[in-house]
């Protein structure tokens, strides 16, 4: 991207900010947690803010250090990018109901690509993450070695009514890695605005 995701500009706010937001009304303003890596510069948020471990050792250490941060606080979390800037809270509330049950987990397919940062986690998993990383593991894909993960469709959760409404195409899952897909998110939440 050339610069921090999490201090990009999101309709004058930054994209850290603005997640953070967003996850909060999702969650019915539940804890929210805010993981960087050591020493990242982030403006004033309404977040728990725990560092990684180390620098860049990957989504599963800083899947760990946030669902530890929430040991107490809450019982599932959901995880997400700051790279997601359409995410709607209503997506948050459909995945969230999905957790049914005996599941550790829920992640969604979309576009046939699972989405295991726009999914939900229940905190317990915490220790189970800890012993993945000690055995080697570094990404998310490992946590159904340890977990009971169930995957979910775009079929259902575009069944969820709230969600059908608010974000029928899921555009929640559209993300930037760099700053022309960046720029075209903006364009897209903006009307009248064209992509640069």
């Amino acid at each position: 991207m050339g610069e921090p995701k999490a201090l990009l500009d999101w309709q004058g706010q930054t994209a850290v900010e603005h997640a953070v937001a967003v996850v909060c009304e999702g969650t019915g303003h539940g804890p929210v947690c805010v993981v960087r890596a050591p020493g990242q510069e982030l403006p004033p948020i309404d977040a728990i803010v725990v560092d990684d471990a180390i620098a860049h050792e990957g989504p599963l250490a800083a899947l760990h250090a946030g669902l530890f941060a929430l040991t107490g606080e809450a019982d599932v979390a959901f995880a997400c990018g700051v790279d997601t800037p359409l995410l709607a809270p209503a997506f948050v509330r459909a995945v969230l109901r999905t957790l049914h049950k005996g599941d550790d987990a829920v992640v969604p397919i979309i576009g046939g690509r699972s989405q295991p940062l726009l999914a939900a986690y229940r905190v317990r998993i915490a220790p189970r993450l800890r012993a993945l990383l000690d055995d080697g593991a570094y990404g998310l894909r490992d946590i159904p070695r340890t977990s009971a993960v169930r995957q979910v469709g775009e079929w259902e959760l575009i069944s969820d009514p709230e969600l059908d409404e608010a974000d029928p195409r899921l555009d929640s899952a559209e993300n930037a890695n760099t700053p022309a897909d960046w720029a075209a998110l903006v364009a897209r939440s903006t009307p009248g605005r064209k992509p640069a």
